[in-house]
């Protein structure tokens, strides 16, 4: 009797260590994402925006950027207020928009988990959080100009981080039923989906196919008197992000951009072309990432099998259409995700796939937990939650495997950013000595981002030229062993 009374007791202490267990896991490896972004600096696009930005102010530099040289109207203000905290920012930003993201999708699960009801604990919810975060970096095909770079940051991570609060935001409003709000609740979502919008058009044709989805959503399934605020506050954000999608469709910047690419100007082609473009990512992501993707479906599978504790007893047929639905959904949302590529360039280069490669763990992460439900459904011997749960806590273990992956690029980062340091040093000392034409040590491109070149008229050398206050900057190739010798000449 008491062995039987003590069982229920000992499988929850067993369920809160394995929770603790993934956590620490999952935090161990965003730390070491977090690490990498300290050897973040200056490169290629990064020296002709600050080159903008010392033009005008925050509003002006933006504008004439839009009209000028790049429909995204927001990005530039993002990387001016960065600026505000000094050339250092580079070095902390990645940081600070992982613990962001991941506080975000915590907000988002639980304001989620009260407006459905839903039986699960908190830490569960941060656990989640962690791996969707964690999956999605390891995934992708070029961390470094995803997440660190800051062009490539600001135009495909930041939007991300941003609309998760958004999102959450929404959730809330609608789950208290804003009421008197919804005056100045609906403007305020209308601005800052325009403004998130206005980050990458590749995260603005997600975000207006997510909330078009979920007005959908609430508009066929939500009878409940929060129904009236979720359509009123969606369509608001939705109407945002459609103008964003506008007012970058219209820049006069666009003629620039497509001059010279393969733009799909007929509709018919580009039709054709994205769900080729989305057919081949989904694809080529099972093909070159399988034990990833595979994780993600076991992830979701036992993280629900083994802390859901609802009620399924009763056979519940509408979960059967979720095997339809999840894929039907990522599949329109990787539709959304690859359109803008298709209409302006080729198949997405590798930065830009960074939201795809997030909605893609989620959709695989969902499957996984819709699986769970439809098993627990079915009368299964009385230690499969207990073998699920060891189970549960051995793949927990996985994230660690990833950080010690991604950890094998922490050296070449580190001497790198150390040259470049030291490079700069060498560059502000001879141009307080008075030279106006300067020759530097070459560094490497870092994972396919353009560095200074040995021809003074190559972009790069000219927006760094400009940025520095020189009349014309050259690097060389210096050995290793004669830096020194170089730097103290």
């Amino acid at each position: 009797m008491n062995q039987t009374s003590n069982r229920p007791a000992s499988i929850k202490n067993i369920s809160n260590i394995v929770v603790w267990v993934g956590i620490v896991s999952s935090a161990i490896a965003l730390a070491v994402y977090i690490y990498l972004g300290t050897f973040t600096r200056y490169m290629a696009d990064d020296y002709c925006l600050l080159v903008d930005l010392n033009h005008g102010n925050l509003f002006t530099a933006s504008y004439d950027k839009y009209l000028t040289s790049s429909n995204r109207f927001s990005n530039l203000f993002v990387m001016g207020v960065g600026e505000l905290f000094g050339s250092g920012n580079l070095a902390y930003m990645p940081g600070i928009l992982i613990l962001l993201w991941v506080a975000g999708l915590v907000w988002l699960g639980d304001e989620l988990k009260k407006l459905f009801g839903l039986p699960i604990a908190r830490p569960v919810i941060l656990l989640v959080a962690e791996l969707a975060a964690v999956l999605t970096f390891y995934q992708l095909p070029n961390l470094f100009q995803s997440v660190y770079w800051r062009p490539g940051q600001v135009t495909y991570f930041t939007p991300v981080v941003l609309f998760t609060f958004l999102a959450a935001g929404l959730v809330r409003a609608s789950r208290l039923q804003a009421g008197r709000a919804l005056v100045w609740l609906a403007p305020l979502f209308a601005f800052l989906a325009f403004f998130i919008g206005g980050l990458s058009e590749t995260v603005g044709a997600f975000h207006i196919t997510a909330l078009a989805l979920a007005i959908l959503g609430v508009w066929f399934f939500d009878k409940s008197p929060r129904r009236k605020p979720a359509l009123t506050l969606l369509i608001a954000a939705l109407t945002g992000a459609v103008l964003a999608l506008v007012a970058m469709f219209l820049s006069p910047a666009n003629a620039l951009r497509l001059e010279g690419s393969d733009a799909a100007r007929d509709l018919t082609f580009l039709i054709v072309r994205t769900r080729r473009y989305a057919v081949s990512f989904n694809y080529d992501t099972l093909m070159t990432r399988p034990l990833p993707s595979l994780v993600s479906v076991v992830l979701g599978f036992l993280l629900a099998f083994t802390f859901f504790n609802g009620d399924l007893k009763k056979q519940n047929p509408r979960l059967w259409w979720g095997l339809i639905l999840i894929p039907l959904i990522n599949f329109i949302l990787i539709l959304a995700i690859v359109s803008p590529s298709a209409y302006g360039q080729s198949y997405p280069v590798e930065r830009v796939r960074l939201p795809a490669h997030y909605e893609f763990t989620l959709a695989l992460m969902s499957l996984g937990a819709l699986l769970a439900l439809l098993v627990k459904q079915i009368r299964l011997p009385g230690f499969a939650r207990t073998f699920a749960l060891f189970a549960l806590g051995a793949l927990l273990l996985y994230p660690l495997w990833t950080s010690k992956q991604t950890l094998a690029m922490a050296a070449d980062l580190r001497a790198w950013s150390s040259h470049w340091d030291r490079r700069e040093a060498y560059l502000y000392d001879v141009i307080e000595q008075g030279q106006a034409d300067i020759i530097v040590p070459a560094l490497p491109g870092m994972y396919s981002t353009k560095e200074l070149d040995v021809r003074p008229n190559f972009w790069v050398n000219q927006c760094a030229a400009q940025y520095y206050g020189a009349n014309s900057i050259s690097a060389i190739p210096v050995p290793d062993e004669y830096l020194d010798d170089y730097y103290n000449q």
